[in-house]
């Protein structure tokens, strides 16, 4: 890995206790691949949460720096356990929805390239929403791609978003967020019925409650009445969190529902679990 990538390279790590057993209490590991970063997590047999390795680089650096992500294959203790890694989650904002009634396979790249830039080394891939009766398109760099291929050969490859396309019967209006380093993922069912999904960019709290109370104006949908759940991709985002829940009081983060013995994991714990959940 280049120098100027590792100097610019930010590290956190979480585990459930400080035991030298812990690495020998894994035996599923699911991987988060997003642009300038990723997580490795490892869970028991059961599906508890043990561990949690987050990584990233500075955004002034180009995305998707193959090197980065290899480096992080090879040298990740937890990752050493390549057997074990069940999912690899790919967060991608070049992405389409095509309802089964009009889904053709031979035109959806072409589809997916009318709405964002495909680079001549993306792949695209589709995934297909069983119970919204959709198929999910995304394009994504094939060098990623041939790195998961070379050390992960037995894991599944989803969309990140896949977690989100799940009708949440709790609640008839429901909005879904992860928010990571520097852009949201968000899925909005009304009337038990998927009719939004976006990832757009953000600079502050500021901005994330703007686009989601325009969403709501638009739908008319009265936000106090919303079921919204809010995730983060690390813990260096609690703050961000925090204050998007002065603009949204019942927005639920895991609190209460995620035990972990440092509070500022929780919301990262509880998107996990749902991922995991998803891969299942």
């Amino acid at each position: 890995m280049s120098d100027v990538l590792n100097h610019s390279l930010s590290q956190q790590e979480y585990n459930i206790h400080p035991g030298e057993t812990l690495f020998d209490e894994v035996e599923r590991i699911i991987c988060v691949l997003f642009p300038r970063g990723m997580i490795a997590a490892g869970f028991s047999d059961r599906g508890d949460m043990l561990m949690i390795r987050y990584s990233d680089y500075k955004k002034e650096l180009p995305i998707w720096i193959i090197d980065f992500y290899e480096h992080q294959f090879l040298n990740e203790d937890l990752l050493a356990m390549p057997h074990k890694v069940h999912a690899v989650y790919i967060a991608t904002d070049k992405s389409l929805i095509v309802p089964d009634a009009i889904y053709q396979e031979s035109e959806a790249d072409y589809w997916l390239s009318k709405i964002h830039y495909v680079e001549v080394n993306d792949l695209s891939s589709e995934y297909h929403l069983k119970e919204n009766k959709a198929h999910y398109i995304y394009a994504w760099p094939s060098g990623v791609q041939n790195l998961i291929s070379r050390y992960f050969p037995n894991a599944v490859t989803l969309p990140f978003a896949s977690y989100q396309f799940y009708k949440p019967y709790q609640s008839q209006c429901f909005l879904q967020c992860c928010i990571t380093m520097d852009q949201v993922y968000a899925t909005l069912y009304n009337d038990d019925a998927l009719v939004w999904h976006q990832v757009f960019n953000y600079e502050n709290a500021e901005d994330i409650a703007y686009h989601i109370l325009l969403l709501c104006k638009e739908h008319d949908i009265d936000p106090n009445k919303m079921g919204f759940q809010c995730t983060i991709s690390s813990r260096s985002l609690t703050f961000v969190l925090q204050q998007l829940n002065q603009f949204f009081p019942k927005m639920k983060d895991g609190s209460g529902n995620v035990g972990a013995n440092d509070k500022s994991w929780t919301a990262t714990i509880y998107l996990l679990q749902q991922l995991y959940a998803c891969a299942l």
